[in-house]
């Protein structure tokens, strides 16, 4: 009932933004007397402000510029590799790129965003990758026929995924993805899988939030599963394909983003309307895109929403040997021969530095000259993933070591480790 009159409320909101959205157009109207006086643009820059705030956002488009190659413009193709009923494996790969280019799989985070909000982050390896992005889908959608959806479904989605793409892909974990990319890992490598990743690369993760502690840790703490399930789980109404599922709101998803920076927030959107106010339009158009991925949010289910919660934020399994899957305690121990490369943005302030390198660490029996932790000045937690610091630092250090482990590995290390802890 809850999400009901939530949905019958944002349904009630449409005329007025509709309404808001004539009033713009209106406003900028040639044959409007006013619209080029500091009046007309005032109005213009107001009803689009207001109407920006009311609106609610769909998924954006997945749609890339061509790739830009030598003196060449490639096309970029996208297909379906695999389809799930939570999540879809999507392959993105440019006109001319040769069948032996390294592949890569983006993880991305189901926190709430759709994966596009990440294009950035996967543009700057279409040139050379063959890229393929876990591509989330809304909860909301998906029916109560196609079962659970928990933490360790999102581990056996990342695994066959893997499986799929096949033996010598990199793995790039994002954010809250780094530790089910982590726990893929560690589980493909006891198994003995030949299609575990080639690379590990984890990207601003909370793999251990008792590093360097931060206000995120602090809400941890004073959570309970169940005042959490009473006031964040709601069940999808009847108008949506996913009637009667239990899920977390995209809606209370962004407000808890807001919350945390609610100052810079307000900051951008009154920089906003000076800049349409003024006639800015370059600063002007660069926030829309960026709000309207950012505001763009999708239902997560309540299953993995709570077990994230609970395994990763509250009770930090992971680094305290408590990880399950299927039934079996899971440990980063069988990690010895997968490059790990963690990094981390140093003006981070929703996963602190420290917190993602806890990977290092806890991946004891992997080889020192096999792991790596950077930490990158000068950017917070977006700007480890986009921005002109990303593509001029971050991305390349990803590739650099990559293209460093590129090398056949030597599956006697593997070997050696499971019959070590066969006999054991």
């Amino acid at each position: 009932m809850r999400y009901a009159l939530f949905d019958l409320q944002r349904e009630a909101m449409r005329p007025m933004t509709a309404l808001l959205a004539v009033a713009e157009d209106w406003a900028r109207s040639p044959v409007y007397p006013l619209s080029d006086t500091p009046v007309g643009r005032f109005q213009a820059a107001w009803f689009e402000s207001l109407g920006r705030l009311m609106r609610t956002y769909p998924k954006q488009s997945w749609v890339y510029p061509d790739v830009q190659v030598g003196d060449e413009l490639c096309p970029v193709h996208r297909s379906i590799i695999r389809r799930k009923p939570f999540g879809n494996l999507i392959r993105f790969r440019r006109e001319g790129l040769p069948k032996d280019a390294p592949r890569v799989l983006f993880v991305a985070a189901m926190s709430g965003h759709y994966a596009t909000l990440s294009k950035e982050t996967f543009q700057e390896f279409l040139p050379d990758h063959e890229v393929y992005v876990t591509d989330w889908v809304d909860a909301r959608q998906v029916p109560l026929s196609a079962g659970k959806f928990g933490f360790e479904e999102y581990v056996t989605y990342v695994i066959e995924f893997l499986q799929v793409t096949g033996p010598d892909t990199h793995v790039v974990g994002l954010c809250q993805a780094a530790v089910p990319a982590l726990v893929a890992t560690s589980v493909m490598s006891r198994d003995g899988d030949a299609a575990r990743p080639k690379t590990l690369t984890l990207v601003a993760g909370p793999v251990d939030i008792r590093v360097n502690p931060n206000q995120m840790l602090n809400r941890a703490q004073n959570l309970s599963v169940k005042r959490l399930k009473q006031a964040a789980i709601y069940r999808v109404p009847s108008r949506f394909p996913g009637a009667g599922r239990r899920v977390y709101p995209g809606a209370l998803q962004i407000m808890g983003f807001m919350s945390l920076n609610v100052k810079l927030h307000a900051q951008k959107h009154l920089e906003f309307f000076r800049n349409v106010y003024k006639g800015r339009e370059d600063e002007a158009q660069k926030h829309r895109e960026f709000y309207n991925e950012y505001f763009a949010m999708m239902d997560t289910s309540a299953d993995f929403y709570l077990e994230t919660l609970q395994r990763v934020f509250m009770d930090q399994h992971l680094p305290k040997g408590l990880m399950q899957y299927k039934g079996q305690t899971v440990t980063c121990e069988p990690i010895v021969d997968v490059p790990l490369l963690t990094m981390e943005g140093a003006d981070d302030n929703m996963v602190n530095v420290g917190q993602t390198a806890a990977a290092v660490d806890l991946c004891e029996n992997l080889p020192n000259r096999l792991k790596e932790a950077y930490v990158q000045q000068g950017v917070g937690h977006y700007g480890i993933f986009s921005g002109s610091l990303y593509r001029a630092e971050v991305a390349p250090k990803i590739k650099s070591f990559q293209k460093r482990h590129a090398a056949p590995r030597d599956e006697t290390a593997l070997a050696r480790s499971r019959k070590r802890a066969a006999s054991s």
